[in-house]
């Protein structure tokens, strides 16, 4: 499975075989401070395509502390969208879970859907969904970073299930009461998002399966949590997910 998930980051992004890419040592050494939470050194800047490389590396060496690769993500308020793995660390977490509030070295949540997908590779549900973030792992600018650094992705909090809108639907993402975020913040619809992706996938030879989740995110909120504070993501006419940092 880890292995499978280093080829896949690298096929989605459309990286040639010979891409250069960081040294293991490199990675690995990445993948300790993030465990550690200390603030690794920034990958060199590189294209895309050696962003990926890195980014199959860092998610097979994050594989075993973080469980194995548990589904897709991507990074949609803007298109085209970055593609990364999901982690079981990703999934774990239910509605009203309590999650400190210092879990990434530069903590932060994203609002989002999660999405599973039937046998035509269409969604058959959704779920409201907060990723938490560590922006430490996505240091510099442009997309590059946030390839490699695997979206920074580090937990995540999942809502119950149920029917997914055809077009994007409304939310509010809230903090201690106080209204982060007035939408989701997507690029495009979710059934246009998953779409695309699914192609994608085909065309690398990897189609999607019956019972994978991917998560469509927007953009991080503006502040980080605090110790304390209750989140929550509301999504009209699917449902809420919330969660206690202390």
């Amino acid at each position: 499975m880890r292995r499978a998930a280093a080829a896949l980051l690298g096929i989605l992004a459309a990286a040639p075989a010979q891409a250069a890419c960081p040294e293991m040592a490199d990675v690995a050494r990445f993948a300790q401070a993030l465990l550690e939470r200390r603030l690794p050194a920034p990958f060199p800047a590189m294209t895309e395509a050696e962003a990926a490389c890195a980014q199959g590396r860092l998610v097979a060496t994050l594989a075993q502390p973080w469980g194995d690769v548990s589904g897709h993500a991507l990074a949609a308020e803007a298109l085209p969208p970055i593609a990364g793995a999901l982690f079981h660390a990703n999934l774990r977490a239910i509605s009203g879970a309590t999650i400190e509030a210092a879990f990434a070295i530069r903590p932060a949540v994203a609002p989002g859907l999660l999405l599973r997908i039937g046998e035509d590779g269409r969604a058959i549900a959704a779920a409201p969904y907060l990723a938490l973030l560590d922006l430490a792992a996505v240091q510099g600018a442009g997309r590059a970073a946030h390839i490699a650094g695997n979206l920074g992705l580090r937990l995540g909090v999942v809502g119950a299930e149920g029917a997914l809108a055809a077009d994007t639907p409304m939310a509010t993402l809230q903090a201690a009461g106080s209204v982060m975020a007035a939408s989701l913040g997507l690029a495009a619809s979710p059934e246009v998002l998953l779409a695309d992706f699914a192609r994608a996938r085909i065309a690398a030879g990897r189609p999607l399966r019956a019972g994978e989740v991917v998560a469509l995110l927007g953009p991080a909120a503006p502040i980080a949590p605090r110790p304390g504070e209750s989140w929550r993501l509301d999504v009209r006419e699917l449902g809420a997910v919330a969660v206690q940092f202390r």
